[in-house]
């Protein structure tokens, strides 16, 4: 499946350019592929005038680890990546080890690796740059499966040698986890732990020290995923999950959410399943905001479009792409710069170790660009890698990595990564 040559570890000695260049620069133009067309039959139509957007691949790295951030780790000003055990310096993309998850065992003393073929876990399922203890370096929040924990490592500011480990808490099998912004003061601090409880985790103080603070919205078990924004229009962002929304009360810290009926991201309407992110964003324009996400483990993209009857709101599915499968990253990004949010997402490799569906299919990312026509609707896919080992893992950073005007992305997996792709728009 793999077919790279690549292998589990980091950039070893010899292997510089590797680390420290930009290389393997593979031109993958954005060309409209099988064009995905919902909510009103529109064809495949004339693109005529548009500026297709092109990518160019940096490898950065080869570890077999699924999370990834971008940060200011360094406080030089540009833009670093940081995936697994390293961080990787901007411009020269240099590996700084500040940890070895390869060494991270359980609670009961197991270690969980990755082998050659893809096959296993490191108990490493997020990487979020925050700065935790506020001296204004960003530190990373990391939380992991097997060990039942959300940790944080704080940024020393040193390059070389490893960070200091706060363990937060154990509190449940954790799938992953978002940095986004849910006290809607606009800057994206807050950890939405995608576990089976909703909760989530801000930088604060405990017992006298700087930590993460939790704050639970429901015990309630539900499929993993999850997502962030305002559903019902009163100006204060909700929470998302794939078997309910939680109105956000006025004080999101003491206040009780009000939970709200969904079903999101099964192959049978009305049904709900695993999910990654899940995307709010007014897809139809029409002042309402509506849901983007995917099945996790299965075949099915789709959006969600806000119905509403007085106060009710209600939801219809609109299926945007179904022809691959564990989508398991999306991030709202506007790619092609026209003002109008798009969406990235890709092919997580062997999510459950070659258990899912389409598992051995080619591996890819891909952008679908929103189109908006006489009020209809429609999703143009874009191929930004396919079929050359190169796929997703459990989130999709994006930021003007090189500081030119337009966002780029980041991807790690499995397949050994990072790599970074370069929006040429500019």
């Amino acid at each position: 499946m793999c077919g790279t040559g690549m292998t589990s570890g980091h950039c070893r000695k010899g292997t510089g350019n590797m680390c420290k260049a930009k290389i393997l620069g593979v031109l993958v133009v954005g060309v409209a592929v099988l064009a995905a067309v919902c909510h009103g039959g529109l064809g495949a139509g004339d693109r005529a005038g548009r500026t297709e957007v092109a990518f160019e691949m940096h490898r950065v790295g080869t570890l077999r680890s699924e999370a990834c951030c971008v940060g200011d780790f360094n406080g030089d000003g540009k833009l670093d990546i940081l995936a697994g055990s390293f961080w990787y310096e901007n411009p020269t993309w240099e590996a700084h080890r500040f940890r070895s998850i390869e060494e991270l065992v359980d609670p009961d003393g197991n270690k969980h690796v990755v082998d050659d073929t893809g096959k296993g876990y490191y108990d490493d399922f997020l990487n979020a740059a925050v700065d935790v203890d506020g001296d204004g370096l960003h530190d990373v929040v990391t939380c992991g499966w097997f060990s039942k924990r959300i940790d944080w490592y704080r940024n020393t500011g040193k390059v070389g040698g490893p960070w200091p480990l706060t363990v937060s808490e154990v509190n449940g099998n954790f799938e992953t986890g978002d940095l986004v912004d849910i006290d809607g003061d606009g800057r994206a601090r807050e950890i939405l732990a995608h576990t089976q409880d909703t909760k989530w985790y801000e930088p604060g103080v405990r017992g006298g020290k700087a930590d993460l603070v939790r704050h639970m919205v429901s015990e309630k078990k539900m499929n993993f995923g999850g997502g962030v924004g305002d559903i019902n229009g009163d100006g204060r962002p909700d929470i998302v999950r794939p078997d309910a929304w939680f109105e956000a009360p006025r004080d999101i810290r003491r206040g009780l959410w009000k939970e709200h009926p969904l079903a999101l991201g099964a192959a049978e309407e009305g049904k709900s399943d695993h999910t990654p992110q899940i995307v709010v964003y007014d897809v139809d324009g029409d002042g309402l905001n509506d849901l983007i996400t995917s099945s996790a483990h299965k075949y099915g993209i789709w959006w969600y479009q806000q119905k509403r009857d007085g106060d009710a709101i209600s939801w219809v599915r609109h299926e945007i792409d179904s022809s691959w499968s564990q989508a398991h990253s999306i991030t709202l990004v506007d790619i092609d710069l026209d003002g109008d949010m798009d969406f990235v997402t890709g092919k997580r490799f062997y999510a459950h170790n070659g258990g899912d569906p389409g598992a051995d299919e080619p591996l890819g990312v891909y952008w679908y660009e929103l189109q908006r026509r006489g009020g209809r609707v429609r999703w143009v896919k874009h191929v930004i890698s396919y079929d050359q080992g190169i796929g997703v893992g459990l989130n999709i950073p994006v930021a003007d990595i090189d500081g030119d005007g337009d966002m780029d992305l980041v991807v790690t997996g499995k397949w050994g990564g990072p790599v970074w792709f370069e929006n040429k728009l500019k």
